[in-house]
């Protein structure tokens, strides 16, 4: 039986798709005289906040920019920098911050059936403590753990085995892991957990798709395809769908199935 849900604190409540983030930090490169696509600023959502802009810089076209913009190599003090300028936009975005859709119908089916709710984040604890208390009041999880918490966020499992420490729940493969980025896919799977994709903000974020019924299907299939690449045991198209995604886990789980 399923015993604990832990979903990707941004996707579910506050950034859905990694809107805000990535314009965020397209913004501050601009600012700062480097052009970075929204595609490669996407790439390193579900990271931590330090380390998606590290990866952003590790990009070779970035790379090059920043060379011929500054005449040196992007490094740690850049990364620092960039950082500490990129708060006050979190801070912003967090103030108004709106939950993804289908959360309030996923909540409601883990509160009626008695199963605890956690989350893993990119931020740190300092800029969730400046969300304000009336964006939670519908929607209090019973445990949320940052990257500043234990050792590594994602993809490592240690947030995830967190929660589980903290919920007292085992074993692991009563957890389902639930997020729309590849860094949650592998977090959750590294973790031992069922991991479940979420088609609505990973599709958001995809390029192309054209107009038209075919165009739309096409990129379906290659989202689901991506999702479960990345580690997604099964994937649903917004967390409004997670009700039948649990019963499909626990007839897998009564059938001997194991994450």
């Amino acid at each position: 039986m399923i015993q604990a849900v832990i979903f990707n604190l941004e996707s579910a409540l506050l950034d859905p798709g990694g809107h805000g983030l990535s314009q965020g930090i397209k913004d501050l490169f601009r600012w700062m005289g480097i052009d970075v696509s929204q595609q490669n600023i996407r790439r390193g959502l579900g990271l931590t906040i330090r380390e998606h802009i590290a990866g952003t810089l590790r990009l070779s076209e970035v790379r090059a920019s920043w060379i011929d913009r500054f005449g040196t190599e992007p490094g740690r003090v850049d990364v620092d920098h960039i950082c500490a300028e990129l708060v006050p936009v979190l801070r912003s975005l967090l103030q108004s911050s709106t939950p993804c859709r289908g959360l309030d119908k996923a909540l409601q089916e883990i509160r009626d059936r008695r199963i605890q709710s956690g989350a893993t984040s990119a931020f740190t604890s300092d800029l969730l403590g400046s969300l304000p208390r009336r964006s939670l009041e519908d929607h209090v999880l019973d445990c949320t753990v940052t990257p500043c918490e234990v050792s590594s966020g994602r993809p490592f499992p240690w947030m995830v085995y967190e929660n589980a420490h903290r919920m007292q729940v085992y074993p692991l493969s009563d957890m389902v892991k639930v997020g729309d980025t590849v860094a949650d896919m592998q977090e959750g799977r590294n973790a031992g957990v069922w991991t479940l994709g979420v088609l609505d903000g990973f599709m958001n974020r995809m390029e192309g798709g054209g107009p038209g019924e075919a165009a739309y299907e096409d990129q379906r299939k290659e989202a689901v395809y991506l999702l479960k690449r990345a580690g997604a045991h099964l994937v649903m198209d917004s967390l409004a769908d997670l009700p039948r995604m649990l019963r499909e886990i626990e007839m897998l789980q009564h059938t001997g199935g194991r994450p």
